[in-house]
Parts: C-alpha cells; structure tokens; sequence
C-alpha cells in the first residue's frame, strides 16, 4: 500500500527567523543604552542649572564681601554643588567614583597637576578641593551663565605664555592651591599629550609642592573628539588616585638655568603618569 504524501497546505514548514531580526537580549542592550544616554542628557541640564542658581543666589550673596573673601566662599559652594551633582550621577547609575588619597587635596598652596582623559576631570577635582583656583578657557568668559561665575570665583583666564605663568605662582604664593592639566587638553584615543612646560615653570617660580593626580574612566568615554551621547553600555568607572607631594628640587637642581630646570620638571612629569598608567594597565 502506497502512502501518499499530505497535500501542501497540510504539511508544517520549520522556518528559522532570520538572524538579523533583534533578539530579546539586543532590545534589553538597546533600551539600556538610551537609558543612560538620557541619564547622561540629564545630567548635562541639571550642570546648567546648578549654573543658574549660583550665578542667581548663591554669587550675589558672596558679592557683599571683598575679592579675596568673596572668591573662597564662590568656591566652596561650587565644590559643594560640584560634589552634589556627582552624587545625583552616581545615585542613577550613569558612573560611580573611586578616590585614593584623596584627603591631600585639601591641604593649601600645592600645585595640583593630573592627566586629562575625560570631560568630567576638572568637576571631580574640584568636588574634593573646598579651596581651588583653576585655569578656564577665555570662552567661559563670554558665555552668560559661566562669566559671573568664574568671575567671582576668581579664576584664572587662560592666557598664553607668562601672564599665566604670573597669576597661577601669584596664587601659589599667597597660599592659594591651583589645577593645571600639562597636556593642555584632553589626552588622545591612546596615551597622552605632550606635556606643556607651563606647569613646570609654575611650581618653580612659585617653590610650592606639587601633587599630581592620576585620572582615569573606564570603559573610555567622554574624551576629546567623542560625542556624549556615545557611551558604553555599563557604568563608568571614574578614578582618582592621589599621589605624595613632591618638590621641584627633589627633580632639579636649585642652580639650574630656569629653562634647563623646567625642561627637566615637565620630563618627570610626563614620566610619572606615562609610569601610572602602565601600572595601571599591568
């Protein structure tokens, strides 16, 4: 007895989906990442207000009280708000903060020097320093929010060449603590800059300490010519790791040409966080 095979519209084809359509775990992945864009977003308007309501309540009450007072008062409420903001970052989960030693930036009259590896390093100095002055681009002075801001916080405008030099060793030696990044802007892809001599002919003419700071953000993101909307999937990871406080004559010596001697401080400086960052790595 023959079997005949079951008519066409009986049988029951086996089709596999096609691998392009997106999987379950592919939609979580992409719900996610604009999750934390959108945390990211946020977190870009919420800096605009803090903005605002220093530039607004905060500032106008330090105004009543002379330079000097005035701008150690802007800064503490700015390290203050700086440090709020990283905590709203860190309760939604867009990045969390490791912080090594880092109690010695509070101490006065150092020369605070760090690597530059994402767009967020100078908010996370300045969240741990109750006293910092900071060099800022000359943009910030024309911009409406930032003038009045560090205006009155008096911070330091980024002019090239010695007048830099003058105000950044002016503050040192009036017992001040300053931040300044020796490769001049964010680091590349892959390592870093350069260094500039410019730190280097600050902490010699000012004969303060210096402290480095090693930054880092792990996966990579927010770096120079990287968009802020292109972020990992997982939390960042940002780091600090404080160093000791080291002497420009314990690198160079005191009877050095001053040219020699910044030659060969901005040397160990490279040197050291080229050092950190395998360290890092290993």
């Amino acid at each position: 007895m023959t079997t005949r095979p079951l008519p066409y519209s009986n049988r029951v084809l086996m089709v596999s989906p096609p691998s392009s359509l997106p999987t379950h775990d592919d939609r979580k992945t992409r719900l996610e990442r604009l999750g934390r864009v959108a945390g990211v977003g946020f977190l870009f308007a919420l800096f605009g207000v803090g903005g605002l309501i220093l530039a607004g309540v905060v500032i106008p009450l330090a105004a009543r009280r002379g330079a000097d007072a005035r701008a150690l008062v802007a800064q503490r409420w700015i390290q203050r708000t700086l440090a709020l903001y990283l905590a709203v970052g860190t309760r939604i989960r867009i990045w969390e903060i490791h912080a090594e030693g880092v109690e010695q930036l509070r101490a006065t009259g150092q020369l605070v020097i760090a690597n530059h590896p994402s767009l967020l390093d100078v908010v996370l100095l300045l969240s741990f320093m109750p006293q910092a002055d900071c060099v800022v681009k000359k943009t910030a002075w024309s911009n409406p929010m930032l003038r009045s801001i560090v205006g009155i916080a008096g911070y330091i405008p980024n002019d090239d060449g010695p007048q830099l030099v003058d105000a950044c060793a002016e503050r040192l030696a009036a017992g001040r603590s300053v931040i300044l990044f020796p490769e001049g802007s964010r680091s590349p892809q892959r390592g870093l800059r350069a260094f500039q001599r410019g730190a280097a002919q600050v902490a010699l003419k000012a004969g303060c300490p210096i402290l480095p700071v090693r930054l880092d953000c792990q996966p990579p993101a927010l770096k120079r010519g990287q968009p802020w909307y292109q972020l990992p999937p997982e939390v960042l990871r940002f780091s600090l790791r404080v160093g000791r406080p080291v002497h420009a004559k314990e690198v160079t010596r005191a009877d050095a040409p001053r040219a020699i001697a910044a030659r060969k401080l901005t040397k160990w400086m490279q040197d050291h966080f080229e050092s950190e960052q395998r360290d890092a790595v290993a």
